[in-house]
């Protein structure tokens, strides 16, 4: 009969994944999670102040609906910007591959 050499060291449930994948899965989590809520907030108020400001106006100088409709071009932008802005901090956060790596 042939005796097969040890391993080593014992494989325990820990070293049987990659711990650090885990780890930076929920850490990404929490990012992706964080930004969603932090551009949430600023998309609403950059949609709903310039609209609601832009229809008061119209009511109180009577000139609807010309600043509700600037209103909503300034919206329009500020969500462009809100975006483009979170999307450049996504990339900056990005995690690198490991074949980019090498």
């Amino acid at each position: 009969m042939k005796k097969t050499k040890a391993p080593g060291q014992t494989p325990s449930p820990a070293n049987s994944f990659n711990s650090d994948k885990v780890g930076g899965s929920s850490r990404q989590t929490y990012i992706f999670v964080s930004m969603a809520l932090d551009m949430s907030w600023r998309l609403a108020l950059v949609v709903w102040v310039p609209i609601i400001g832009g229809f008061e106006l119209d009511k109180r100088w009577s000139t609807t609906p010309l600043l509700t409709i600037v209103g909503i071009v300034v919206a329009t932008a500020g969500v462009a910007l809100v975006m483009r802005r979170t999307l450049q901090v996504a990339n900056k956060l990005a995690p690198v591959s490991k074949e980019s790596r090498s």
